[in-house]
């Protein structure tokens, strides 16, 4: 079978033309070649310019990306794998301060939720040492498990910040409820007493005055047990809690 070629004239230098025949892939495949090189040479001017900052913005933003995937996962309930994304995300790189301690405050949260306190407390504590981004609302996990690791005394200074920043009233109320605790597990009823106290002011009904119910039974203040209980009871913040409660005012009430 003969082939198909197609030709390129071109002069000698004695002007005489010269015919030079180029099969057609031939011709193609150098038409290629050339388009490609140039593609190549623009590519690499514009890497040159502009690679390393794309790359550095990629990098930093490893964390943030991470992040997404594992608060996806934490949504569709498949917590042990969110538990190790937010874990990797933990050694990345972050473009943004608040999302690096967002990672360690959920991350604490669901080790906290899981009863293994000792990981719950390196990681809390890491969401809440930040000068500017510190995550508010890890203080209570944190100070939580510190209470029930039984080191109410590394748990004081951190009630103390926690009270400087919040400002919800909920939040100020559960504050004094758990100071109260660290003072009542530090053998300091009068302290614990006062915080209570404070923390019903803020919030009657609150799970300090739950506490101040079952401190004035324990003093045998029926009265003022039965006030608080009350007040528990018409506020309605703690229905897991009512139970304990109805039968303490039962308790009173036949008492009396």
């Amino acid at each position: 079978m003969d082939m198909k070629y197609e030709s390129d004239v071109i002069k000698k230098g004695n002007g005489e033309k010269i015919s030079i025949m180029f099969p057609p892939l031939l011709r193609q495949t150098i038409i290629m070649s050339v388009v490609l090189l140039f593609a190549v040479l623009i590519i690499s001017i514009v890497y040159q310019i502009y690679g390393p900052s794309i790359l550095q913005r990629l990098d930093d933003n490893v964390g943030e990306n991470l992040m997404k995937f594992a608060r996806a996962l934490e949504q569709n309930k498949n917590i042990e794998d969110a538990k190790r994304i937010y874990e990797t995300a933990t050694r990345s790189r972050f473009a943004g301060e608040f999302n690096r301690t967002y990672v360690f405050y959920r991350l604490g949260y669901l080790c906290w939720a899981d009863q293994e306190f000792e990981r719950s407390v390196e990681y809390l504590t890491q969401a809440v040492q930040s000068e500017n981004h510190p995550q508010i609302n890890a203080y209570e996990f944190l100070v939580d498990s510190l209470l029930r690791l039984g080191r109410q005394m590394e748990a004081l200074p951190f009630v103390e910040q926690w009270l400087q920043k919040i400002q919800k009233r909920e939040d100020l109320a559960n504050a004094h409820y758990y100071l109260g605790r660290i003072y009542d597990l530090s053998k300091d009823p009068s302290k614990a007493e006062e915080a209570w106290n404070k923390g019903h002011k803020i919030l009657p009904g609150s799970k300090a005055s739950f506490e101040l119910a079952f401190y004035y039974k324990k003093q045998g203040n029926c009265k003022k047990a039965v006030y608080y209980a009350e007040a528990v009871l018409k506020a309605g913040l703690l229905p897991t809690r009512e139970p304990a409660i109805k039968k303490l005012i039962s308790q009173c009430n036949s008492e009396k």
